[in-house]
């Protein structure tokens, strides 16, 4: 899937066996892009950034299971791009090795992060920028990349089409969840959601649609 608004670019692609939506999300003005969770299929990144003529300079991670990080090594590799995490995610993060013998998918230990983000910081994209919003509850440091001009958020595994991401995780946590589900929705309605997993939505549907928002479980 591909989204260009002007010149704001967005490609996305699933990846390993949880089918993980990872997302290239680059500027045309400066030829700069972020990596949306580093899950896989590096060579297929870089294809899509040259097709763009982007660089990816910056890795945003908004969280740190398995899927989520397993091709952190090669793009790290590839790009030299700093990797940014919420740093209640570390430990997760440094499990990753036992976390892939867990699911099936062999992962060596993870290249040392580079930049910590907390609540409310942002992250320039080449001319964009993105809040960073604490998302706990499918994991302790989950966030949330919001691109306000483009009415837009990477919202990592919180919220999916009708759905949710696993609360039965180690870290996971069911009241956090709720609470982050809560910031969510209070959002625009006519921002674009783009998953973890799952198809590309907005907060306005899922308002309509999925009942973690409305209804109390």
């Amino acid at each position: 899937m591909s989204t260009h608004e002007n010149d704001f670019i967005v490609e996305s692609f699933q990846v390993g066996p949880a089918q993980t939506n990872i997302y290239l999300v680059g500027c045309v003005e400066t030829g700069e892009a972020a990596m949306i969770d580093a899950g896989g299929n590096t060579a297929g990144v870089q294809r899509a950034a040259e097709a763009h003529d982007l660089e990816v300079t910056k890795i945003l991670q908004t969280h740190a299971h398995v899927d989520h990080v397993a091709g952190l090594n090669d793009l790290k590799a590839a790009t030299d791009a700093p990797i940014y995490l919420h740093p209640d995610e570390s430990t997760l993060y440094d499990s990753a090795p036992q976390q892939g013998q867990m699911f099936g998918m062999p992962v060596d230990p993870l290249p040392d992060v580079d930049v910590f983000l907390e609540e409310g910081e942002t992250v320039d994209v080449g001319d964009d920028t993105a809040e960073v919003i604490h998302l706990p509850g499918h994991s302790p440091g989950g966030i949330g990349f919001y691109f306000e001009s483009r009415e837009a958020i990477f919202s990592g595994d919180i919220l999916f089409r009708r759905s949710i991401g696993r609360i039965d995780l180690p870290g996971a946590d069911r009241e956090a969840m709720k609470q982050s589900l809560a910031r969510l929705a209070e959002l625009p309605a006519e921002t674009r959601v783009y998953p973890g997993h799952m198809s590309e939505t907005t907060i306005g549907r899922e308002l309509q649609d999925n009942p973690y928002l409305n209804e109390d479980w």
